[in-house]
């Protein structure tokens, strides 16, 4: 496993969520707004049980990769 940043992730890369591995169906990054900071949104499906999960992030911040 190793650890990136959100705003290097693209569509169909996986990441570990709650130690579940997740598929990126759709990445949407914001510009920066008045706390300074841009943002992330992934929606993710789980590659098991077919759960969908959607995750906001700062962009700056690291998620683990397979």
């Amino acid at each position: 496993m190793t650890d990136k940043l959100y705003k290097d992730l693209k569509k169909g890369d996986k990441i570990i969520i709650n130690d579940e591995v997740y598929l990126i169906e759709k990445i949407e990054f914001s510009k920066v707004g008045k706390l300074g900071k841009s943002k992330c949104r992934i929606d993710s499906i789980n590659e098991k049980t077919k759960e969908s999960k959607v995750i906001v992030r700062v962009s700056e911040d690291t998620i683990k990769t397979p």
